[in-house]
């Protein structure tokens, strides 16, 4: 089997395993004779490849917003599926803190 075959075969595992809707890859594994440590290391290499794909962020600076007439009093601040609302008078360093636990645990 070539690499590319071998590659194709494992993908289609993967999108297989995503679409059953198994959420514990060693249960879905042994329901269809596959082995799970390989298959953990297929996933992994799957969610890194999807990884380097992912665009980098787009920053705008305070001073855009304002001229394009787009300041407020608060800004929502979207991290991955996380979004939060940060109002007028916040508290700088509970932000610090939240943003420092969401940059080791959201990706």
């Amino acid at each position: 089997m070539t690499r590319d075959e071998r590659r194709a075969m494992w993908q289609k595992r993967i999108d297989a395993f995503k679409a059953s809707g198994e959420s514990s890859v060693k249960t879905w594994c042994a329901e269809n004779n596959i082995s799970y440590q390989s298959m953990y290391a297929w996933l992994k290499k799957d969610w890194l490849k999807k990884d380097t794909k992912s665009p980098a962020p787009q920053w705008v600076s305070f001073d855009e917003l304002i001229q394009e007439g787009k300041s407020s009093h608060s800004l929502t601040l979207t991290i991955g599926t996380i979004s939060i609302q940060i109002e007028e008078g916040f508290n700088p360093a509970l932000l610090g803190g939240v943003l420092q636990v969401l940059q080791k645990h959201v990706k």
